[in-house]
């Protein structure tokens, strides 16, 4: 497993725009399971807000989550966290766009102990909010301008939930589990290897185009037709050669996963592609059957050396088990 631990140093010399924009692409990340869509707000305009992620098509007239990213130097002080989050509240109260369901300072060296103590004791913060509301508040939401904490304002305050409030520091972005693809992009990070796959006991739905394309092929070399795997009972070569070719097909789904999750989809298009090409002259030749097509095809991937950054995990099964991808997507066939 790689020790993300690594990239403490990287990540605390991105400038403030560079943390933005490695935060807005780490919750564009999480848009695969928590977000429907993410977006960055910067300038004078962003009335608050940082990086947003939407939980809902209905983007701000819904629940959102603000990521406020700050690169200091040190860790955040008390003044600065009440004002942000009075400057929040204060344009959802305008009805600029509903109060965030979730609101993290994404601050890489910490908070200091009295906002830490804050944010784990939400109505603390609260209070600590109104009372301190004219020494944080009032004179630096607009510049130039002074906010009153009307009995308004204030009563829309009180009904926030202020345990919504919560921070990442490095510790906590390292540990989160969409941020793998973003230190590659980011740092080129090693991903490390991939997990060998599960083979499933029986075969399953998304197996058939490639099953029946081996099915097909030990046909032709029987002279006999088999309409199913289950028919190749009585050949024991054949059920072992399914068998191994299913391993290989499994192996190859684990690796594509893990690296689509721990890299970025291109880098697993690179390598197909390599494998695709690499194969392609081998599976277009004159071939005695589609079982010796299959055989040759598969000498030939073995032989591959792909470009990019999985050379170095790519096992023999696995290119192997690409090549039965490409059967599954009907970009080989084994019988002409």
């Amino acid at each position: 497993m790689v020790n993300k631990q690594i990239y403490y140093r990287d990540i605390l010399a991105l400038d403030d725009t560079q943390l933005e924009q490695f935060v807005l692409d780490w919750v564009n990340e999480k848009t695969k399971k928590t977000y429907s869509s993410a977006a960055r707000f910067s300038g004078a305009g962003d009335l608050g807000r940082d990086v947003v992620g939407f939980l809902t098509a209905d983007k701000h007239e819904g629940a959102w989550h603000n990521y406020q990213c700050k690169q200091y130097t040190k860790s955040l002080g008390t003044g600065l966290v009440i004002s942000e989050i009075g400057k929040i509240l204060y344009y959802a109260f305008l009805t600029n766009f509903t109060a965030p369901t979730a609101y993290y300072f994404v601050a890489p060296r910490g908070l200091n102990r009295n906002v830490e103590k804050l944010i784990f004791n939400p109505s603390q913060f609260k209070e600590k909010l109104i009372s301190e509301w004219d020494n944080h508040c009032s004179k630096n939401i607009i510049s130039g301008s002074q906010i009153t904490l009307d009995s308004q304002l204030k009563a829309f305050i009180e009904a926030y939930n202020f345990s919504n409030i919560g921070r990442f520091n490095l510790d906590d972005i390292l540990s989160d589990d969409a941020i793998a693809p973003v230190l590659f992009k980011w740092f080129k990070s090693d991903p490390g290897a991939a997990p060998k796959g599960v083979v499933p006991t029986q075969i399953v739905d998304n197996e058939l185009p490639y099953i029946n394309q081996l099915v097909d092929a030990y046909s032709e070399r029987e002279g006999k037709v088999f309409s199913t795997h289950e028919e190749l009972s009585t050949y024991s070569s054949h059920q072992r050669h399914l068998s191994i070719q299913r391993e290989r097909f499994y192996d190859a789904a684990a690796f594509k996963r893990f690296y689509r999750d721990n890299t970025d989809n291109s880098v697993i298009e690179s390598f197909e592609e390599d494998i695709y090409h690499g194969i392609l002259d081998t599976h277009d030749s004159d071939h005695k059957d589609a079982l010796t097509r299959l055989t040759k095809v598969m000498e030939q991937a073995a032989v591959i050396a792909p470009s990019g950054p999985l050379a170095t995990y790519a096992k023999t099964q696995v290119k192997q088990g690409i090549c039965h991808h490409f059967a599954n997507e009907d970009k080989v066939k084994w019988r002409k």
